[in-house]
């Protein structure tokens, strides 16, 4: 991607963060990227286009982010120590790029439908992931989990941690990490997932 065109789309996602979606138009866009409209019609046809270009980027930071964030499990694993490792992976990954987070967080009038749905496709491939995690961790369990309406439940309380991070200021970073490692240890006890490599 050209440097034009990554000026463009970090114009157009700090006028959406600060003013919605309705307040970027194509010529609060340009004016924000240091451009002319016709430079700016140049790169994208139309504001459709161009949150398509925005919302396919940050969606891609936001699941690489969300991979980087999910840990590999082997045998020789202590899982609640691996899922608690995540847990400040996920913090630190989300204070690297708050505006990214801002914008996919955000809802509202002015968002467009097309853009919703992008949002919402790359929640549920997040969810998936964690799905998939958690039913390698429920095979060590004692009880049986489910881990459908489980992964939903993680999805649901990272999103209100990171939501709590970008947007409030005075939130305690390490209290709200001592309190998601609280969580996984809880559950962790409540479905008998021992601690210490499997078989230990």
């Amino acid at each position: 991607m050209s440097e034009r065109r990554e000026r463009i789309l970090d114009a157009a996602r700090g006028l959406i963060v600060r003013d919605g979606y309705a307040g970027a138009s194509m010529h609060a866009i340009a004016r924000a990227a240091g451009i002319t409209r016709p430079a700016l019609y140049a790169e994208f046809a139309d504001r459709d286009e161009l949150f398509e270009a925005l919302l396919e980027r940050e969606a891609e930071r936001v699941l690489a982010m969300s991979v980087d964030a999910t840990p590999e499990l082997t045998p020789d694993d202590d899982p609640v120590a691996v899922a608690e490792r995540a847990v400040d992976v996920f913090l630190d990954l989300v204070a690297s790029a708050p505006e990214t987070w801002r914008l996919v967080f955000m809802r509202g009038d002015g968002m467009p439908p097309a853009t919703y749905e992008r949002i919402e496709r790359g929640r549920e491939g997040i969810r998936q992931q964690t799905h998939l995690l958690l039913g390698m961790l429920s095979v060590r369990g004692e009880q049986r989990i489910d881990t459908e309406l489980l992964s939903h439940g993680v999805i649901s309380v990272s999103e209100t941690a990171a939501r709590l991070l970008v947007h409030d200021p005075s939130v305690d970073r390490a209290q709200v990490s001592s309190t998601l490692r609280w969580m996984v240890r809880r559950t962790a006890a409540h479905f008998g997932i021992a601690e210490g490599p499997a078989g230990a």
